[in-house]
């Protein structure tokens, strides 16, 4: 029911020309990635938008004004859609939700800082963030709105499944597998060909050396169980 993606690096229109961008998300990683859509050059406006009252008329950053929602049915079309929410679920939610609504007129949008390190043979999905000095190597696969925050490591033969977050940091060594929704949080490692389980956390500097289940928390070094968690 939505428009077309252009390419991850290049976007544009039926008529060649970069359009609007809108990053949705007001908070800190709404930061980050307008920041990053900014820099790249790719897209001819970047806009920011969010769904809190208080937050309107605010700056995301310096002369960037936070949108209400309702302005967004005012848009050139097409126009792609960056949702910029740390939280994988909420992320998932609002792009679903703001899709709906904006059906035909937006894309599902990814952006990539110009110092990102994206390999040419590595596949992006829609609505990912790829945020400055991180790597995503040689046939590695993104699904979906997947974050690869700053200085993050995708190496060679990896897979993120949808809406998994990379925290700042993290790394995934050659063939590792991670699943849909899944948090690696800050500083945090799997070795070459662990597999994080869908739903997932794996915490801040923790190191798996063995296959995570489905939908639970594990850290320390070597990782351990702690809980079950849904991000």
């Amino acid at each position: 029911m939505t428009a077309s993606a252009p390419s991850l690096l290049a976007p544009a229109n039926a008529h060649g020309d970069a359009p609007v961008l809108v990053v949705f998300g007001a908070g800190g990683h709404g930061r980050v990635a307008a920041d990053a859509a900014l820099a790249s050059g790719a897209w001819g406006t970047v806009l920011a938008c969010d769904r809190r009252e208080e937050l309107w008329g605010s700056e995301l950053l310096p002369g960037l004004r936070v949108l209400a929602p309702g302005a967004l049915r005012e848009l050139p079309r097409p126009w792609g859609l960056h949702v910029a929410i740390g939280d994988n679920a909420s992320r998932r939610r609002e792009a679903r939700a703001l899709l709906l609504d904006e059906a035909r007129a937006a894309f599902l949008a990814s952006v990539a800082h110009p110092l990102a390190a994206l390999a040419p043979s590595a596949q992006v999905g829609p609505g990912c963030l790829l945020a400055a000095h991180c790597v995503v190597g040689p046939l590695a696969v993104l699904g979906e709105g997947v974050i690869v925050n700053h200085t993050a490591v995708v190496d060679h033969d990896c897979t993120v499944g949808a809406w998994a977050h990379v925290a700042p940091g993290a790394r995934l060594g050659g063939a590792a597998r991670v699943g849909a929704a899944v948090l690696l949080g800050s500083g945090s490692c799997v070795l070459p060909g662990v597999r994080v389980g869908e739903d997932s956390v794996l915490g801040a500097g923790a190191v798996a050396l063995r296959d995570l289940p489905d939908s639970e928390c594990w850290a320390g070094v070597p990782a351990r169980r702690m809980r079950h968690a849904s991000v």
